[in-house]
């Protein structure tokens, strides 16, 4: 199962910097903490469903972020590496770095004092996760491929990496073949109608 999208409310403004900061670009970024959508497409040969799995608290749980990032250009490769050694998120990194990298350039076409490359700008804004949506293979085949592919899945309580290759760290839903860690799936269990959380095929507790 992969990360198909994320849905982020970003609001960045870019100004001019203030000389007295430097010749490096300064990006101020919050990264608001909260609760969060997710979304499960189950697609088949002759239809798709979209089935909602809840909400969770952006991991890990605490305050918000604050990043602050000192960028010698806004070449888009140059924003990710500097933005993903403090978020450490790949695919959330990648979609923060676009919207910086455009506000940069928004903002440099305003102004023609100086070449697009020596104009330091200062950008401040917030971020907050507001959904995130998965793709899931048909059901007779996710736990084949994911065991022939790269011998990892994800659990789609808690939204982490899990090893298939060590029992111990997962359990199996009766029933059909999808999987979680145990400590989550009895944390779901106390707290719904008994169903797997991606397909809704009924399973008995006690199995767990």
């Amino acid at each position: 199962m992969d990360t198909e999208s994320f849905r982020l409310d970003i609001h960045l403004a870019a100004t001019s910097q203030d000389p007295s900061l430097g010749l490096l670009s300064t990006v101020k970024i919050t990264v608001k903490r909260g609760y969060f959508e997710v979304f499960i497409i189950e697609k088949n040969d002759d239809h798709r469903s979209i089935k909602s799995v809840g909400s969770y608290r952006d991991s890990p749980p605490g305050p918000d972020s604050k990043l602050i990032l000192k960028l010698r250009t806004f070449e888009p490769k140059d924003v990710y590496r500097t933005l993903h050694s403090q978020l450490h998120d790949n695919l959330l990194s990648e979609y923060i770095a676009d919207e910086i990298v455009v506000q940069a350039l928004r903002q440099r076409s305003k102004s023609s004092n100086l070449p697009l490359t020596q104009q330091p700008l200062f950008m401040k804004g917030t971020v907050k996760l507001t959904q995130k949506v998965y793709n899931v293979v048909r059901r007779n085949s996710a736990l084949s491929l994911s065991l022939s592919a790269t011998n990892l899945t994800t659990c789609a309580i808690c939204l982490e990496d899990l090893d298939l290759s060590r029992t111990e760290d997962y359990c199996h839903v009766p029933n059909c073949s999808h999987c979680y860690h145990e400590e989550c799936l009895n944390k779901w269990v106390d707290r719904s109608n008994g169903t797997c959380p991606l397909c809704r095929e009924l399973f008995d507790e006690e199995s767990n």
